[in-house]
């Protein structure tokens, strides 16, 4: 009786040990899982954000190129070093090949966003220097129209209607060349491209006109001051339609650029992000 006793006893020993064993392998399998999870669920909060950054940086580009602002610009850096100090912190999470090729290549493409992204604002920048200075380039020239030249014409000067008429087509067609280029930079439309350059050959027209019936002070330096503004003035025109243009074909390669971002983080990070997550959890 008293060994039957013994066999249980130390049978319940066992099952208690076992049992205790075997719930220390099971919190420690729990504790295990629950730090996977926790490590998965920081990897897809920074994922999350990254893509977040991305979209951040690439309005603020956006915003910078309908208005420059210095908000916009500050905008534009603080999610750059975002973009930067979460792609570094879930470097820091991952450690298989297959995510290193991952972020390597988010890296590759964001890279070339970046620098698309500078460009953009580069440009922008010396399309409104250029822009400024046309303007202030054309009311210079008004102003010369206006108190140098306009004043010279007093009654019984020769061809005084004609001069007035010939000069007055002048200034109309510079206001109206601004105004084209104004609208070129607006809606880069074939329309006012084309009215540049009918406005900008008007101009040369009758200024020529004016300056074959006004051969006596050909030489005068209001005339020359005019002159010499007026090619500047058509220099830059240009310049701000060749800009224009530029900062258009550019913009479009950015945002293809930025959806390139968006699919590698969507349908690669994410995506193998999301399996490794189910596979832990289910």
């Amino acid at each position: 009786m008293a060994d039957k006793k013994s066999i249980l006893v130390g049978l319940l020993i066992t099952i208690i040990i076992v049992g205790i064993f075997g719930y220390y392998i099971a919190s420690r399998e729990k504790r295990r899982i629950d730090r996977i999870i926790e490590i998965e669920m920081q990897m897809e909060q920074l994922v999350r954000e990254l893509e977040v950054s991305v979209w951040e940086t690439a309005n603020a580009v956006f915003y910078y190129l309908v208005e420059p602002s210095k908000t916009a610009a500050e905008e534009y850096n603080k999610q750059l070093g975002d973009v930067k100090n979460f792609t570094a912190k879930y470097k820091d999470l991952i450690v298989s090949e297959e995510e290193k090729e991952m972020v390597a290549k988010f890296e590759r493409v964001w890279a070339d966003s970046v620098s698309r992204s500078r460009r953009l604002i580069e440009l922008r920048d010396e399309l409104a220097e250029v822009a400024v200075a046309t303007w202030d380039a054309v009311h210079q020239i008004d102003a010369i129209i206006d108190y140098k030249i306009q004043p010279a014409f007093v009654q019984g000067i020769p061809d005084l209607v004609e001069k007035e008429k010939a000069v007055r087509e002048v200034e109309a067609g510079i206001w109206e060349a601004i105004s084209a280029t104004n609208q070129y930079l607006n809606n880069r439309s074939h329309r006012a491209q084309r009215e540049l350059l009918t406005q900008l050959e008007d101009v040369n027209e009758f200024w020529e006109k004016f300056q074959k019936l006004n051969r006596i002070s050909a030489k005068e330096p209001h005339i020359r001051e005019f002159e010499n503004l007026w090619i500047d003035a058509v220099v830059r025109m240009k310049k701000c339609i060749s800009i224009t243009n530029e900062l258009k074909d550019k913009e479009l390669a950015f945002w293809e650029s930025i959806y390139a971002v968006d699919d590698i983080v969507d349908f690669e990070i994410q995506t193998h992000l999301d399996k490794r997550i189910k596979k832990v959890t289910k």
